[in-house]
Order: structure tokens, then C-alpha cells, then sequence
């Protein structure tokens, strides 16, 4: 299956905090997710708790071992270790953790002690360094937070100051892409006014335009691009600023796009278009729009995914609905020899699978490895194909 790892990894936490993260990907997927991720000892014992419910122990083990987790201390060494044994059911770290856990006790009060000292010789040692990064740093937090709440005067005072306005964030956010990202309109207008770099970019690759549109701001978009933004500018990830807005359901702002010439077959680094990413993610109305405006509806990416195998896949009833009333092909196979049926069979969308028979879809297709659509069927799919 064609997702973006590295992509969804980058985001983990937002599945995280919906607990969606083990009923949304598969055993495969989330073997391949934990390649790129990069979690907290925390993100990843509440990732153990939320697979509790949804896979077994040693499958738990088989996807998540390769996760990359940080652990700061002692502490988040015995809380992980200990929701490992619980979750994995590995018992044989009960004699480790009983170790650690008297070790940390043992530890002395004079580590830290020593560790404030050091802290201290060092500022006292580089007093005009320490206070010139330290100015730099409040600056950069500040200008960032008035780009993020649209505080014009407060932005305005600290660009006349002199502040830099293409100060980067931790995470490569300048003002402006803070600005964008956030919808401030007035605060955009300024810094562009006094030279910010419109194609700045992020450790991700978004620039203004990107982030404007990922996030639905019409305007800030509008702006951007008669000011000259690049509208087909791309992330790290291949994400063209349609591409982002169809990813997102944001109907008004493709309509805009495709108004002002954007590419509607662009393709990200996996080789998805504009239609494939909303047929992915069920944007109905982007789809009808989409199509209505020539998109290839049989546009396949790197692995042969149409936009018809996605919508099955997910499960999107209407969008699937849809596809098949304007034609789209219900046998079409992707680099594994997988159809819309297949894939709705295999994750239990029984609806799009009732729907996809009625249409007249192939029961019998098989797949490369030769697996039928019942044999690869949930259950409640398998008892209706039984009948």
C-alpha cells in the first residue's frame, strides 16, 4: 500500500491524541511508520496502551520495534521498560526493572547538584555570549508568538528594531510562514511589504504559500500569489499548494488554484495527484470539482493506486459512489494486482463492498499472490460473501 511513512511519522502525534492510530493503519504499515518516527518515552508508552485494544503482544512487538524513542533519565527508562513487559508481555525484564528501579534511588542528589554548578562556571565564563543568544532567542520567541496571534504593532516594532525577519524557529519557521500558516492577513501584508522571503522554507519544505494553504486561509493565498508566490512550489515530501488544499478538503481554495492555472496532475515524490490525495481522503466535493475540471481519473501513482482503489480502500462510500458514476474503472489493479474490491474487502468496508458487487465488480479477481476477495475478506465482509 502507497502511504507517505515518513510523512504520517512526522504527525504521529496527532493520531496519538485522536487514539486513531491503530484502528487507521495496518500491521504492515505501521511496521514501516515506526522506521521514520521519532517519539518521546511518553508517545510511546501511550502508544502501548492504545494498541491494547486493537493488536496482540507479539504483534505490538513486531511493528513497534523499530520505533526511535527518547529517553531523557533514569525514571523514563523504568516507565518504559515496564510498559513494554506489560503490553509485549515480556516477563523477563521483571528482574531489570527491579535493578533499575533501586539504582535510581541509589543515584545521589550530588549528580545534579554537580550539573547546576557547571551550568553556572559556564555563563559566568561566557556572560556577553550567553546574554547576546539569550536577546536573540527572546527576540526570535517573540516576533514568532506576534506573527502566530496577529499582533501587528508588536511585529512592527520589532522589525523597526531591527530584529531579523527571517529568524528561524526550532523548526525553520520564519514570521512569515508563521504568519501564513495562522491566517493573519494584515501581519503577512507587512512583512511582505518590507522584503520577507516569500519562498522561505521549513524543515519540511512548506513555504507561506504552502502552510496557507494547508491550513485554509483563502486570502492569505490570494495575496501571496499576486505578490508573485510559487504556486507549484513543493515540500519535502513532493506537496504542491493544491495538493496540500486537497488533502484537506478545502474546496474554495482549489477552486482558486485551478482559477490562477496550478497544475491539476501534479504529482507529490509517491506520485499521487490532486484527485488521488482527495479520493484518499474522502473529500467528496473536491472530487466532483476535480474531475468536472478534466482531472485524470484514472491517474495511477508509483504503485498503481487510482483514485477509485483509495476511496475503496478507506472505505468513502459516496466518494467511491462517484468515481464509478463518471466512469471509473472498478477493475483496475495496482502494482500488487489489488482492485477496489479487493481492498474493501480486506479492511471491511462491507458498504463499499455491497456497492462494488451491485455495480458489477469482479468477485473472482485475484491478486498477484493469487488471493481471492474472499480469502482476503474481514469477517463481517466473508459472512456476506458467504451468502
Amino acid at each position: 500500500m502507497n502511504l507517505n511513512y515518513e510523512y504520517i511519522a512526522a504527525h504521529i502525534s496527532d493520531y496519538i491524541k485522536s487514539e486513531n492510530f491503530f484502528d487507521t493503519f495496518d500491521i504492515e504499515d505501521i511496521k514501516q511508520i515506526m522506521k521514520y518516527s521519532n517519539l518521546t518515552s511518553n508517545q510511546y508508552i501511550t502508544l502501548l496502551k492504545q494498541s491494547s485494544s486493537a493488536i496482540k503482544a507479539k504483534e505490538l512487538y513486531m511493528c513497534t520495534r523499530n520505533a526511535n524513542v527518547t529517553i531523557q533519565n533514569m525514571e523514563e527508562i523504568v516507565s518504559t521498560l515496564k510498559s513494554v513487559k506489560k503490553y509485549m508481555k515480556f516477563n523477563i525484564f521483571d528482574g531489570i526493572i527491579d535493578i533499575l528501579d533501586q539504582k535510581e534511588k541509589e543515584i545521589p542528589l550530588s549528580t545534579e547538584e554537580i550539573q547546576k554548578h557547571q551550568s553556572k562556571i559556564k555563563e559566568i565564563q561566557n556572560p556577553r555570549q550567553n546574554a547576546a543568544k539569550e536577546t536573540n532567542d527572546n527576540q526570535t520567541n517573540e516576533i514568532h508568538t506576534a506573527c502566530v496571534k496577529g499582533n501587528l504593532g508588536l511585529v512592527k516594532s520589532h522589525i523597526e528594531c531591527r530584529c531579523n525577519k527571517e529568524a528561524k524557529d526550532d523548526d525553520g519557521y520564519t514570521p512569515l510562514i508563521e504568519a501564513s500558516s495562522n491566517g493573519e492577513l494584515e501581519v503577512v501584508k507587512y512583512l511582505i511589504s518590507v522584503g520577507a522571503d516569500k519562498e522561505a522554507k521549513n524543515k519540511y519544505g512548506w513555504t507561506p504559500l504552502i502552510c496557507a494553504s494547508r491550513n485554509g486561509h483563502l486570502e492569505v493565498v490570494k495575496y501571496l500569489i499576486s505578490n508573485g508566490a510559487d504556486k507549484e512550489a513543493k515540500d519535502k515530501y513532493g506537496y504542491t499548494p493544491l495538493i496540500e488544499a486537497s488533502m484537506d478538503g478545502h474546496l474554495e481554495l482549489v477552486k482558486y488554484f485551478i482559477s490562477v492555472g496550478a497544475d491539476k496532475e501534479a504529482k507529490d515524490n509517491y506520485g499521487d495527484t490532486p484527485l488521488i490525495i482527495a479520493s484518499d481522503n474522502g473529500h467528496l466535493e473536491v472530487v466532483k470539482y476535480l474531475i468536472s475540471v478534466g482531472a485524470d481519473k484514472e491517474a495511477k501513482n508509483n504503485n498503481g493506486w487510482t483514485p477509485l482503489i483509495y476511496a475503496s480502500r478507506f472505505g468513502h462510500l459516496e466518494v467511491v459512489k462517484y468515481l464509478i458514476s463518471v466512469g471509473a474503472d472498478k477493475e483496475a489493479k495496482n502494482n500488487n494486482g489489488k482492485t477496489p474490491l479487493i481492498y474493501a474487502s480486506r479492511f471491511g468496508h462491507l458498504e463499499v463492498v455491497k456497492y462494488l458487487i451491485s455495480v458489477g465488480a469482479d468477485k473472482e479477481a485475484k491478486d498477484k499472490e493469487g488471493k481471492t476477495v474472499f480469502e482476503v475478506a474481514k469477517n463481517n465482509v466473508r459472512n456476506y460473501l458467504k451468502v
